[in-house]
């Protein structure tokens, strides 16, 4: 996998009952993105997306049937039935996903102090 002319699209998961901020990830941000993805270690665990208000983690869709899962600390990348996990330390990929965010949705995302 690696980046290409594919629209890779980040979700901010912030709703219930209304739509989800969402935005495009650059060429740059995908090279970016796999080099993290790359060097995470291995986890044997699944991303956990809580039932709350709120904020709920970020999903980033590679292409129609894969996407990467990522909240508290984990990374979790679904491609059809398959499914492979990383450790995201110090929300390294998650905080550098969301700071990919335009502006509008950065802000939002600082004002449920997800990001400062």
């Amino acid at each position: 996998m690696k980046p290409d002319n594919t629209k890779w699209k980040a979700t901010a998961l912030l709703f219930s009952g209304r739509r989800n901020p969402e935005w495009e990830l650059t060429a740059a941000q995908q090279k970016k993105w796999m080099v993290l993805w790359q060097h995470a270690s291995l986890s044997n665990k699944e991303v956990n997306t809580p039932s709350i208000l709120g904020y709920t983690g970020c999903r980033l869709q590679y292409d129609e049937h894969s996407h990467w899962q990522l909240y508290n600390g984990c990374v979790s990348f679904y491609e059809k039935e398959t499914v492979f996990s990383k450790k995201d330390e110090e929300r390294q990929m998650e905080l550098f996903l969301l700071n990919t965010a335009p502006e509008e949705v950065k802000e939002v995302l600082r004002e449920m102090k997800v990001i400062i």
